[in-house]
């Protein structure tokens, strides 16, 4: 195998397979992103979706950091959040259209899942207990510290309670919208 193919290994066709395509796409990202973005996590789902290489990324993000074209916004709980510095806005004025627009697309709409999922884990509470039958998974919707809903289930393992937490995170709106229309029999 050479260096190269393993510089590119889970890369779909189209993909990204430079490091300087894919500097330029995580300064596309920062720049055109409203608030501060997770790229640890926007790596990781990059090379999930096939466009582009997680151990070129990371070493794009390392680049652009050390470089200055990057910076830490703050951190949160072990996750730094970056955002886009005035090389970084040159960058993405120069280049970024060098870049094809489905995957700045895609880039952009999978930090803006990322950025939500976020919130929803900040904003809202799951608690998962082991028991005797399996796991109970007790998931909330807050509205500040305030309950609006919860939904109490015994699911046979812990595999299971994971798979019940992530789908409650992905959109826990939808959740107290189907009880609430659920028990009150009426459309929201």
């Amino acid at each position: 195998m050479l260096i190269s193919d393993a510089m590119s290994a889970g890369v779909n066709p189209g993909g990204l397979q430079s490091r300087t395509e894919i500097r330029v796409l995580i300064c596309y990202l920062l720049q055109y992103s409203k608030v501060p973005v997770p790229l640890e996590r926007v790596k990781e789902r990059l090379h999930f979706d096939g466009i582009a290489n997680y151990f070129e990324v990371a070493f794009a993000i390392s680049d652009l950091e050390e470089g200055g074209n990057i910076g830490v916004a703050y951190e949160e709980n072990g996750l730094k959040f970056y955002i886009a510095t005035g090389d970084c806005k040159n960058i993405t004025e120069a280049l970024g259209n060098n870049v094809p627009l489905t995957i700045r697309e895609r880039t952009m709409k999978i930090s803006e899942e990322i950025i939500q999922r976020i919130k929803n884990e900040r904003d809202n509470k799951v608690l998962i207990e082991k028991c005797d039958n399996g796991y109970y998974i007790t998931c909330s919707v807050m509205e500040g510290q305030r309950e609006m809903v919860s939904v109490k289930l015994l699911v046979p393992d812990d595999e299971s309670a994971q798979i019940v937490k992530d789908n409650f995170y992905k959109n826990p709106v939808q959740v107290l919208i189907n009880a609430t229309e659920g028990l009150t029999g009426t459309k929201l």
